[in-house]
């Protein structure tokens, strides 16, 4: 039972969330990331994310007593601390997500996870016990993995979550756990292998290797096909998180008729793509080994987000066979000229400055647009976004340069 004192915090809380996401400049917003999404306009829309510990320090304590009215408490703060000190172009969603309840078992039941607090306590790193580090022997430790879907229980806190506040912001059961379908296959090479061994296994034993990938990307159109049939998919071009910072508002998407009665495809969708353990690779190796499995899934979607860390100019010549590449990450390590000159106009280049530009011990605003100015400069003929992230030292006591260097990024992008 919801307490009087949770209620009246929650719906003042929603009404400040529903005058923000219904104004004239949360839909300025919109369409900046909509007409560079579209590959209409140039606008440079910009997000800044935060890794570390900024919103930790910076936003209210939660004051409800309920669980659940906690977890809509923890989202309204969240969002309305990120307008308040963070003037970039982030866009929030009008209506409150309740994602649906979906469960998934493990590839492999051997794997774990040890993880190690920093300094602050948050458990940034980790390590794992690699049960397929024997590539031959540890195949047969894989299992084809079960989804399951509480539909009463989504239901159930969405219909609560309304009665405390849809008056004021509709309250929407989503389901974009397709977005990431298709993502880490890389990653979970190295998570079951550990990196060496992974490459190490790529020369000496690339017939298992492609069966791994094979077992992987195949259980992942399982699980594509299930999202599928059970109707659990929402179309996501919308105030979303397309992976690595990238927001995918837009208009694009579905490009058919949905009937009532119509489940939404990974075809009416956003899906995003990366392989940050590539890193490595040649392009010869990343086009025999990982690519052709992120095809699989990756083809099957109306638009995708590719990347995150991994250089992405050096895998061009395979990236841009993907029929349906709307975006590309061009991270700190990436040839900035290269992949400019490559894409042309075709591509939206999620562009990630380097994070210790942005919260390193000193801040120097300067140097800052400097960075920037050269970024734009090389990427003049190209739709570009700004994503600032891998922030982790990031921290409240840096909120006056945040300000500061939104400042800067409007006044250069005009």
């Amino acid at each position: 039972m919801t307490t009087p004192a949770d209620r009246s915090r929650l719906r003042a809380l929603a009404a400040e969330y529903a005058e923000i996401v219904n104004s004239a400049e949360m839909d300025a917003r919109r369409e900046r990331w909509r007409r560079t999404n579209r590959l209409l306009e140039r606008t440079i829309p910009f997000h800044i994310e935060d890794n570390g510990s900024f919103f930790a320090d910076l936003t209210p304590q939660p004051q409800c007593e309920g669980a659940l009215e906690r977890g809509c408490e923890a989202h309204f703060l969240r969002c309305l601390t990120n307008y308040r000190l963070i003037p970039d172009d982030r866009v929030f969603p009008r209506s409150y997500w309740v994602h649906w309840h979906i469960g998934r078992t493990s590839v492999c039941p051997e794997l774990q996870y040890h993880r190690v607090p920093d300094s602050t306590g948050r458990e940034l790193g980790y390590e794992t016990n690699t049960p397929l580090a024997d590539l031959a022997s540890g195949l047969a430790k894989l299992r084809p993995t079960e989804s399951s879907i509480d539909r009463a229980g989504t239901e159930r806190v969405a219909e609560q979550a309304s009665v405390l506040f849809g008056d004021l912001v509709p309250v929407e059961i989503v389901g974009h756990g397709a977005l990431a379908v298709g993502t880490g296959l890389a990653g979970q090479a190295v998570h079951l292998m550990g990196m060496d061994r992974f490459y190490i296994n790529m020369l000496d034993q690339p017939e298992n290797v492609h069966r791994f990938f094979t077992f992987l990307v195949e259980d992942a159109e399982r699980h594509a096909d299930w999202l599928e049939a059970e109707g659990l998919i929402t179309l996501n071009g919308r105030e979303l998180d397309c992976g690595s910072g990238s927001c995918v508002y837009s208009d694009e998407l579905p490009r058919r008729e949905i009937g009532p009665g119509d489940n939404v495809l990974l075809a009416d969708i956003w899906g995003f793509i990366e392989a940050q353990e590539a890193v490595g690779l040649s392009p010869g190796m990343y086009a025999e080994f990982i690519c052709p499995y992120q095809r699989r899934i990756g083809d099957r979607f109306g638009l995708i987000n590719y990347g995150c860390c991994e250089p992405t100019h050096h895998f061009w010549p395979s990236l841009r066979e993907f029929p349906n590449l709307r975006k590309l990450t061009v991270s700190p390590w990436c040839d900035v000229p290269s992949i400019s000159a490559s894409v042309g106009r075709e591509v939206v280049l999620s562009r990630k400055p380097h994070p210790l530009e942005l919260c390193g011990p000193h801040f120097d605003p300067a140097a800052f647009a400097t960075k920037l100015r050269e970024t734009l400069s090389i990427t003049r003929d190209n739709f570009v976004e700004l994503i600032f992230r891998d922030t982790v030292p990031l921290n409240g006591a840096m909120q006056p340069r945040l300000v500061e260097a939104c400042n800067i990024v409007r006044r250069l992008i005009g």
